[in-house]
């Protein structure tokens, strides 16, 4: 018969606090770097000069008016799927 040879592992108070502060450290600074690639990902360009920057202000305007009609038209053809408008008799 083969013996359970596996050695137990001692965790003290004081260790168990510098890990979970090394692990806190490690998220924040693994947060920030997400918020950091994120900003540059979706920041919008600037604009060269005020024409550009105005001109991006009303491209930016349009496009949210485009995606809510877009939505409410979607969810319009979703709510008659599921009986949104009952027949009277």
């Amino acid at each position: 018969m083969a013996m359970n040879t596996e050695q137990q592992v001692s965790y003290s108070i004081e260790g168990i606090r510098e890990r979970r502060l090394a692990k806190r450290e490690e998220l924040k600074l693994s947060k920030e770097r997400m918020q950091d690639l994120t900003q540059q990902l979706f920041a919008p360009q600037q604009g060269k000069n005020k024409i550009d920057s105005l001109m991006q202000q009303v491209n930016m305007g349009i496009a949210a008016y485009d995606g809510l009609m877009t939505g409410i038209k979607i969810l319009r053809r979703v709510r008659s799927f599921f009986g949104g408008k009952k027949k009277k008799r």
